[in-house]
């Protein structure tokens, strides 16, 4: 909640009285005055940083925010209040495809690859095999097992979806280390970070919290992953964005992440047989899709 002395700063500051205040979560309160509505977030300087860094390059479907409040040494900003409206799924992905593009576009910049960003890759190695030993360990106990159960019988009808993803991702591994190898460009761009249908309203792109510079790709990667449910034909329009970069690389990276992502959400330390297996099924389920889309790659 806020304090009145912190009300009072935004009064003064739009010159106008707060009639009601919502904690939306611990970070964000919907206010409401005599006749508009606004959002506060805590923010900090990076993040700051950030939208100074996205209006200087002149992005233009971005959500700014309208005033800046330090109180007690924090930093707030207040946002208009945007209402959502109804909107089809399959045309907000496709119109937030564009926009997260058009981000990417007036922010890239070319960097050459070089030994420096193995470092990388081998943090995210290191996790995938030992997720994958984890994955066998488990895949030995059930084969092992005199008297199968449902439970394990199912995990093992899925395994070859798994190995195959195992298979898959070394092979990715080879054609990435190949292109780093040979110090080959790669766009990087300022990644909003944390994509979703929640961060994308009346085609402006919000909370910016989470933002970075790399390689453009992982934005695509992580909005895929964070609608890959909802059914439609914006995965073309996304495919056609990747395709319009002109390098391979791009596929071959964006296939990786998205594979990534999702092997890193197994889990097996659960008792709870039901919550292994559903998350165990719905992901098997989900990289036979992505696999299938992606076969060209």
């Amino acid at each position: 909640m806020l304090n009145d002395e912190l009300k009072k700063k935004i009064e003064d500051a739009f010159d106008s009285k707060i009639k009601a205040t919502e904690a939306l979560t611990k970070q964000v309160t919907l206010l409401s005055f005599n006749d508009s509505k606004m959002i506060i977030k805590k923010v900090n300087t990076k993040t700051k940083n950030i939208y100074d860094f996205l209006a200087s390059q002149k992005v233009e479907n971005v959500l700014y925010p309208l005033k800046k409040i330090i109180y007690d040494k924090e930093c707030y900003f207040v946002y208009k209040y945007i209402n959502s409206y109804e909107y089809p799924n399959e045309k907000k992905i496709k119109d937030m495809i564009e926009s997260v593009d058009e981000v990417h576009k007036k922010t890239g910049f070319t960097v050459r690859l070089t030994d420096s960003n193995f470092k990388f890759f081998m943090r995210i190695y290191k996790n995938l095999d030992r997720i994958f030993q984890t994955l066998e360990m488990f895949i030995r106990e059930c084969e092992g097992k005199t008297k199968k159960t449902d439970f394990d019988w199912i995990v093992l009808s899925k395994y070859h979806i798994y190995l195959t993803t195992k298979k898959m991702m070394y092979s990715l591994q080879r054609k990435i280390h190949k292109y780093i190898d040979n110090n080959g460009n790669c766009i990087y761009s300022l990644n909003h970070g944390n994509l979703n249908l929640n961060h994308y309203v009346q085609r402006k792109l919000l909370s910016f919290d989470n933002a970075y510079v790399g390689i453009f790709i992982s934005d695509f990667a992580k909005l895929y992953v964070s609608v890959d449910d909802i059914d439609g034909e914006w995965f073309s329009d996304l495919e056609a964005k990747i395709n319009s970069y002109g390098n391979d690389f791009y596929k071959i990276y964006f296939k990786f992440l998205v594979l990534y992502i999702y092997i890193i959400n197994l889990r097996f330390s659960s008792f709870d047989e039901h919550t292994v297996l559903k998350t165990y099924n719905q992901l098997s389920m989900k990289i036979s899709r992505f696999l299938t889309l992606t076969s060209s790659y």
